[in-house]
C-alpha cells in the first residue's frame, strides 16, 4: 500500500505517512471524547484536487443553502449568500476564509469519504442485515476532530486528532 494514491494528497499521523485508503472520519459523536488514545494528524490536499473530490457534495450543500435561504427568508451563512453562492473553484479564487470555515463545519466527512474512494477503498457489500463476514475490519486511522483548516503552498491543510483502530461495522443495511 502506498501512502499517496491520489496525486499530491498526503496524510501524516504522529509525523509518519499514513495510507489514504485507510483514512476515515468519525460520524457519530464527531469531536467528542474518545476512549482510544488520540494522535495528531495533518492532511494536505492540493487545492487543484479539492474541486474533483468535493464538487458533488459541495454543490449539493450550496444548493440546499440557497433553497433554505429563499424558503425561510433568512440565511444561516450570510457570507455565503453575500458571495453569491459560489462553487468550490470560485471559493478558492476569492473566498478562502469562507471556504475554510465551510470545510471545517460541514465537509470533513465528505472529504474523507472522497479521499478513500479516490485511493481505491471500496467498502464490502453486506449480503444481509448484520452480515459479520462482510464487516469492514480494516485497521485504519479515524479522524475524531479537525482543529484547523488553512491554505498554504497550494494546499488545503487539515490538522486535528484521531485514533487508530480496527473498524468493524456490525449492522449494515
Amino acid at each position: 500500500m502506498t501512502f499517496e494514491q491520489e496525486p499530491g494528497i498526503r496524510c501524516d499521523v504522529d509525523g509518519r505517512p499514513h495510507a489514504l485508503a485507510l483514512l476515515g472520519c468519525r460520524e457519530l459523536n464527531y469531536g467528542q471524547r474518545s476512549e482510544l488514545p488520540l494522535r495528531p494528524f495533518r492532511l494536505c490536499v492540493p487545492e487543484t484536487a479539492l474541486a474533483g473530490l468535493l464538487d458533488e457534495p459541495f454543490n449539493s450543500f450550496i444548493q440546499t443553502c440557497r433553497e433554505d435561504d429563499l424558503q425561510y427568508e433568512q440565511s444561516d451563512l450570510p457570507e455565503l449568500k453575500q458571495a453569491g453562492y459560489p462553487d468550490i473553484t470560485a471559493m478558492l479564487a476569492g473566498h478562502r476564509p469562507l471556504l475554510a470555515g465551510m470545510l471545517y463545519d460541514f465537509m470533513i466527512f465528505d472529504l474523507m469519504t472522497a479521499i478513500g474512494r479516490a485511493s481505491g477503498y471500496r467498502s464490502p457489500d453486506a449480503r444481509y442485515w448484520g452480515d459479520v463476514e462482510t464487516a469492514d475490519r480494516r485497521a485504519y486511522f479515524t479522524v475524531n476532530q479537525v482543529h484547523t483548516v488553512s491554505f498554504a503552498d497550494g494546499h488545503a491543510v487539515f490538522e486535528g486528532e484521531g485514533y487508530y483502530g480496527a473498524y468493524v461495522i456490525w449492522l449494515t443495511h
